[in-house]
C-alpha cells in the first residue's frame, strides 16, 4: 500500500507541475487513505508538501529574473 501512496504522490507532482495548483486537494486523500494518516494531521503535512514544492519551484525563477536583469 506504500508504493501505491509514493506512486500516487508522483501522480500529484505531476499533475501540480502541469496545471500549477491543487496540490492540497490531491494530496490529503492520498495521506488519509494510503498512509493511513489523521486527517488533522495529513493537512498540515498537505501544506508543508505544497510549501516545500512551492518554493522548490520558485528557486529556478529568482535564480532566471536575477541572472536576466
Amino acid at each position: 500500500m506504500e508504493l501505491a501512496g509514493y506512486l500516487a504522490f508522483v501522480f500529484v507532482g505531476v499533475v501540480l507541475g502541469l496545471l500549477g495548483g491543487g496540490g492540497s486537494i490531491l494530496s490529503i486523500p492520498i495521506l488519509v487513505y494510503l498512509f493511513n494518516v489523521e486527517p488533522v494531521l495529513a493537512s498540515a503535512y498537505s501544506l508543508f508538501i505544497v510549501g516545500v514544492t512551492s518554493l522548490v519551484g520558485a528557486v529556478p525563477k529568482y535564480r532566471q529574473h536575477i541572472y536576466n536583469a
